[in-house]
């Protein structure tokens, strides 16, 4: 299910994309879809834990947390569980797509250090992309950290997952939801986009905002 996942991220790095060429694990095996778990482990040690979904949501993120304004810092894609995390490679597989990721959705608009989300308290919103905002309402239920939003990215309602800490806002979507919000906000061909998500199969995807 996950091979194309590991192929794409292998293609990647041969082509100097990504963190792959840089390991340090010189054993013969390290390449290998079940082996790259173990090498990430040496090069990143617990850090690892922070791609996992679990432990993104370890911590239960109040509504009063929300409110602010955020501002977008880069892609984000995470594991949904550890047996997918431990199939197809973990940090390496991440941080390669998450480039590819971060690639696709400058192309609609999103800039670092631009676009924001802004979350008042009466659970209105505003979300500014490129040269456009759309103004709409929020709800969230701590129980199941999911966040719906209604007309915030142009369309009716859109669900996802969210979890703050650090200071960070996390928003995480099904490939499929990621998309819309991609072809709502822009005119632009959304093909290239649909094709690397079709490989996100087992993951949560989306971006990292700060206040």
């Amino acid at each position: 299910m996950y091979a194309a996942i590991v192929a794409a991220t292998l293609s990647l790095a041969s082509c100097g994309l990504g963190t792959m060429g840089n390991a340090t694990n010189t054993n013969a095996n390290t390449t290998a879809p079940g082996n790259l778990l173990a090498g990430s482990l040496q090069q990143t040690g617990t850090g690892l834990l922070g791609n996992l979904l679990t432990s993104i949501l370890g911590n239960t993120t109040s509504q009063q947390s929300l409110v602010g304004t955020w501002v977008y810092s880069g892609p984000k894609v995470v594991f949904e569980s550890e047996n997918i995390l431990s199939q197809i490679g973990g940090q390496v597989v991440s941080s390669n797509l998450e480039q590819k990721l971060g690639q696709q959705l400058s192309k609609f608009g999103f800039s670092a250090g631009k676009s924001t989300l802004t979350l008042n308290s009466d659970n209105t919103c505003t979300f500014t992309v490129g040269s456009k905002s759309y103004n709409g309402t929020y709800a969230y239920d701590t129980n199941t950290h999911k966040m719906t939003l209604t007309g915030a990215f142009g369309v009716g309602k859109m669900t996802c997952t969210v979890s703050v800490q650090g200071g960070q806002l996390l928003m995480l979507f099904e490939a499929d939801k990621l998309l819309n919000v991609a072809t709502s906000i822009s005119s632009k061909s959304t093909s290239t986009l649909s094709s690397l998500l079709n490989s996100y199969s087992g993951l949560k995807l989306g971006w990292a905002m700060t206040k």
